[in-house]
């Protein structure tokens, strides 16, 4: 821009000096101004690329302090272990947008860029601000990357295990059932030996001397009571008919 001003000055006072010589044509009178005027809008295409420029330099601005504070979040949600890998995936995107317009932006003022040093520091910055901001998301996404392959091997552990527990129980339940089989063939065994012994006392043969009977009775009266305790096993092993079959050999005692 201080070349153009040295230009359009030193042809003004070009057509000062040939003004006062009286020696100036009207053709160079008309290059002169041509030559001055194309100075002018060159000036002016300039300043209109520097205020777009600006323009577009604020609004990358504008959009990376959201996505400071988009990252500022995923940071918090990651700490509290809420973090979403989609979340870093399209802060990511962003970034890459914003430099892919950075990269436009270069291109296009490439003649400001190379005139213009402070222009050139602000492009460099932001670009050096997209950078951190990358490394950031990188670090975030590994993080959330290791806590989903946590959760991962920890859903797979789980599954284990409840396939253990569930097998476990199957095989609990299984010999429940065999016990719960086992117990009432116990039973069963128990109350026939009760009803055999019931039996013989039943049968006992008839003697004729006095004291005989006595030891009859007696021995009668011993297998009824052993008849009655297996019964009595029975009842609490679950068997239902031993309640009455312990109610007739009471009877049967009582009556000896």
């Amino acid at each position: 821009m201080h070349f153009n001003k040295v230009i359009t000055f030193i042809s003004i006072a070009g057509i000062l000096m040939s003004c006062n010589s009286g020696v100036v044509s009207r053709k160079q009178y008309d290059a002169l101004k041509g030559e001055y005027n194309e100075l002018k809008e060159t000036k002016e295409a300039i300043q209109k690329d520097f205020i777009e420029q600006n323009e577009q330099i604020g609004l990358i601005l504008d959009e990376l302090s959201i996505i400071a504070g988009r990252t500022s979040s995923l940071r918090n949600d990651v700490e509290s272990g809420k973090g979403d890998i989609k979340q870093a995936e399209a802060i990511h995107m962003s970034l890459e947008s914003i430099r892919a317009r950075i990269g436009e932006l270069e291109a296009a003022s490439e003649e400001l860029m190379a005139k213009n040093k402070e222009f050139k520091k602000v492009v460099e910055g932001l670009k050096g601000v997209i950078t951190q901001q990358e490394d950031q998301i990188s670090n975030l996404m590994s993080v959330i990357a290791d806590k989903d392959k946590m959760i991962a091997r920890q859903g797979r552990t789980i599954k284990e295990h409840e396939g253990t527990i569930a097998e476990q129980n199957e095989k609990i339940t299984a010999q429940n059932e065999q016990l719960k089989k086992t117990v009432k063939a116990q039973a069963k065994m128990l109350f026939d030996a009760g009803a055999l012994l019931e039996e013989v006392a039943d049968n006992a043969p008839s003697v004729s001397w006095r004291k005989n009977k006595e030891k009859m009775a007696n021995m009668t009266q011993d297998i009824y009571k052993k008849a009655l305790t297996y019964y009595e096993q029975a009842k609490k092993a679950g068997f239902a008919e031993a309640e009455e079959a312990i109610a007739k050999v009471r009877a049967k005692i009582q009556a000896e």
